[in-house]
């Protein structure tokens, strides 16, 4: 798996994971809950746990930096030149 890809995993898989195992916990615990603040709820908890992710310029290259809050590191990924 080449880094891009890991960084569209990242970016994009996880978070949408997130909020919908987040959304299906609150359905099952509280479906009498208003779909409105089911959302926001969904959302605020999936910002705080999913990995924030940004680009930091090197003098050999690009790299992406990912902190994530799950693993409490920082992952840097190259990025792939071409």
């Amino acid at each position: 798996m080449n880094n891009k890809t890991k960084y569209l995993i990242y970016r994009y898989l996880i978070p949408l994971l997130i909020f919908l195992l987040v959304w299906l916990v609150f359905e099952y615990f509280y479906p009498e809950m208003i779909i409105g603040k089911k959302m926001f709820f969904a959302a605020g908890i999936t910002y705080l746990f999913s990995p924030k992710i940004k680009k930091i310029n090197f003098l050999r290259g690009q790299n992406i930096q990912i902190k994530w809050f799950v693993l409490g590191k920082v992952i840097l990924l190259p990025m792939d030149h071409k």
